[in-house]
C-alpha cells in the first residue's frame, strides 16, 4: 500500500490529506471557473476605487473644516487623484501588455494599501494632498488593465454579465457602500478613519492577486519580442494632461483670463498636438490612434466621458448640499446618497445581460437620455426640500448610470483587436479621470463665480449656519445658485452625449 501524504491534521481530524487539498484546489480555483476568480481580483480592485471616491467625498466638508481650508482645497484633493491616474492610465496599460498584467496590478494593490495608511496620518492639507498622490498612483497600477483582463478572461457572448458585475454591481456597491462608511466611520471615529478601508482592501487585494492571476490563463500575451516603451510619447502625454489639469485648476476662481491660465491651456493644447503627431510617426506608439477609426470605440469613449463629467459634478457638489445646505450630518448625507449606487447596482447586471443579446447602442443611449433627465431633476431642488425629493433625483439618477455603463464599457471593449487589448482598457479608465476633472472644474468654477459675484469670498465656512439657522441666506443663495447652473450643466452635457452614443450604429451594435 503506498504511503498517505501527510495529513492537515496530525490528529485525524481533518479528512483531506495535502494531495487531495491540491486537487481540490485545482479543480476549484484554476478549473474552467478560473475566469470568475480573476473576476474576483478585478472586482476588489474596482470596488477599492469606487469606495475611495464615496469615502473621501463624503468627509471633504469634514477635512476643509479640520484644516480651515476653502473650496479650492476641497477641489485639488478629488482633482489632484484625477490628474495623476489620468496622466498614468494610458503608459501603465502600454506597459502592462509589455511586462504582464499580473505585475503592475499587484504593485498597484501594495502602493495602494500603503498610502492609504499613512494618508491618515496627514497633518496639514499639503500632506494630504502628496498622499493623495501616492494613492492615486497606486489606484492608475490597479485600475490600468482592469477592462483589459476582463474581456481576455470572458468569451464575447458572456463579457456584458462580467463586465456588469465587476464595472456595474461592485462598482455600484463600492459607490454605494462608500459615502454611508464615511459617514459612519467619521460619526463614530472621526475624518482619519476613512483612509482606513482602502488601507485593508488593498493589502487584501495584493495577498489575493500573487495567488489567483495567471498570465498564462488569459487570450492577452506577453510578446516574446520586446518592443520598447514609448517614453518620449508618455513624456508629452504628462505634460498635455498636467498642464490642462493644472489650468482648469487655476482658472477655477475666476481667473480664465489671467496670462498664467492662459499660458498654461496654449502648452496643453500645444502639446496634445504634438502627442497626436508623434503617436502616428512612431513605429511603437503608447496610443494607437488607429483605434480612433472604430466608430464604437469613440462614440462609446465620447459618451463615457460625458456620464462621468455628470457623475463628478455630482459626487463634488451634493455631499456639500446636503450637509451645508440642508444641514445634514456626513450620516444622513451618505444614506441619502446610497440610492444613487443601489439603483445602479440592480440596474448594470441586467443592462449587461441585455447587450449581450441586443447590442448597447440602445440601452447605453437611453441610459443617457435617463441620466440628463435626472440632473434637471435634482437641479430644481432647493434649500427646503425633503429627503424624498432628493431621493428620487438620485435614484433616477442611478438607473440612468447602470443603464448606459455596462452595455457601453462591453461595447468598447468589444471593439478593439486582442492585441490592444490593455491599452484600451487604459484608455476608458483615462476617460473617466478626464471626466471626472472636468466636471470638478465646472462645478467648481460656476459655484465659486456664483460665491464671488454674491458674497465677494470663495469659503462656505458660514453655509452650515446658513442651512439651519438663516443668518447668512446671501451665502446659502449664492451657493444654490450655482448648485443648480452645474446641474443644468451637466444635464446638457448628456442630453448631448445621445448623439455620440448612437453614432456607434445599428451594424456596430450586432458585431459586438
Amino acid at each position: 500500500m503506498a504511503r498517505r501524504e501527510k495529513s492537515l491534521d496530525k490528529y485525524g481530524i481533518l479528512s483531506y490529506p495535502l494531495r487531495d487539498m491540491k486537487s481540490f484546489f485545482q479543480r476549484t480555483v484554476y478549473g474552467p471557473n478560473y475566469k470568475w476568480w480573476g473576476l474576483g481580483i478585478v472586482s476588489i480592485a474596482v470596488f477599492a476605487s469606487t469606495a475611495d471616491s464615496g469615502l473621501v467625498g463624503i468627509s471633504l466638508p469634514v477635512i476643509m473644516n479640520y484644516f480651515q481650508a476653502d473650496m479650492s482645497f476641497a477641489g485639488w484633493v478629488v482633482l489632484i487623484h484625477s490628474l495623476v491616474t489620468a496622466c498614468l492610465f494610458v503608459p501603465l496599460g502600454r506597459l502592462s501588455d509589455l511586462i504582464g498584467h499580473k505585475k503592475i496590478m499587484s504593485a498597484g494593490f501594495l502602493l495602494y494599501a500603503t498610502s492609504s495608511a499613512v494618508a491618515s496620518l496627514a497633518q496639514n492639507p499639503t500632506q494630504l494632498i502628496t498622499f493623495r498622490i501616492l494613492q492615486a498612483t497606486g489606484n492608475a497600477l490597479m485600475m490600468s488593465n482592469s477592462f483589459a483582463i476582463t474581456t481576455a478572461l470572458f468569451p464575447g457572448n458572456e463579457r456584458g454579465k462580467a463586465m456588469g458585475i465587476s464595472g456595474g454591481l461592485v462598482s455600484a456597491v463600492g459607490l454605494s457602500l462608500g459615502p454611508s462608511m464615511g459617514g459612519l466611520l467619521i460619526h463614530a471615529f472621526g475624518w482619519r478613519s476613512v483612509f482606513y478601508v482602502p488601507a485593508i482592501i488593498g493589502g487584501v487585494g495584493f495577498i489575493a492577486a500573487q495567488f489567483l492571476i495567471q498570465e498564462h490563463r488569459m487570450t492577452i500575451r506577453v510578446k516574446k519580442t520586446k518592443e520598447p516603451f514609448d517614453f518620449l510619447g508618455m513624456g508629452i502625454f504628462v505634460l498635455a494632461l498636467s498642464s490642462l489639469f493644472v489650468g482648469l485648476t487655476t482658472g477655477q476662481k475666476g481667473l480664465w483670463n489671467s496670462p498664467l491660465v492662459i499660458a498654461e491651456l496654449t502648452i496643453a493644447v500645444m502639446s496634445v498636438s504634438l502627442f497626436i503627431w508623434w503617436e502616428s510617426f512612431t513605429r511603437y506608439p503608447m496610443l494607437d490612434l488607429k483605434l480612433f477609426s472604430i466608430r464604437t470605440f469613440t462614440g462609446g469613449n465620447w459618451s463615457r466621458l460625458s456620464v462621468f463629467i455628470a457623475n463628478s459634478v455630482n459626487n463634488l457638489i451634493m455631499p456639500f448640499y446636503l450637509q451645508l445646505g440642508l444641514g445634514l450630518s456626513p450620516l444622513a448625507a451618505g444614506l441619502l446618497m446610497t440610492p444613487n449606487a443601489m439603483a445602479s447596482a440592480v440596474v448594470s447586471p441586467i443592462s449587461g445581460w441585455l447587450s449581450d443579446k441586443i447590442g448597447a447602442r440602445i440601452i447605453s443611449s437611453l441610459g443617457l437620455a435617463v441620466t440628463s433627465a435626472a440632473l434637471f431633476m435634482l437641479s430644481s431642488l432647493s434649500a427646503g426640500a425633503t429627503s424624498a425629493e432628493v431621493v428620487r433625483g438620485i435614484l433616477l439618477f442611478g438607473v440612468g448610470h447602470g443603464l448606459f455603463q455596462t452595455p457601453n464599457n462591453s461595447s468598447v471593449m468589444g471593439s478593439v483587436p486582442p492585441e490592444r487589448l490593455g491599452v484600451a482598457s487604459a484608455f476608458l479608465s483615462l476617460v473617466r479621470s478626464l471626466g471626472q476633472s472636468f466636471g470638478i472644474a465646472i462645478a467648481t468654477t460656476i459655484i465659486i463665480s456664483s460665491l464671488i459675484a454674491v458674497t465677494g469670498q470663495t469659503s462656505l465656512q458660514g453655509l452650515r449656519e446658513a442651512g439651519q439657522a438663516g443668518q447668512n441666506p446671501a451665502l446659502l443663495s449664492a451657493f444654490l445658485r450655482g448648485y443648480r447652473f452645474s446641474y443644468i450643466a451637466a444635464g446638457l452635457i448628456c442630453a448631448f452625449a445621445i448623439v455620440a452614443s448612437l453614432s456607434r450604429g445599428p451594424r456596430e451594435s450586432k458585431k459586438e
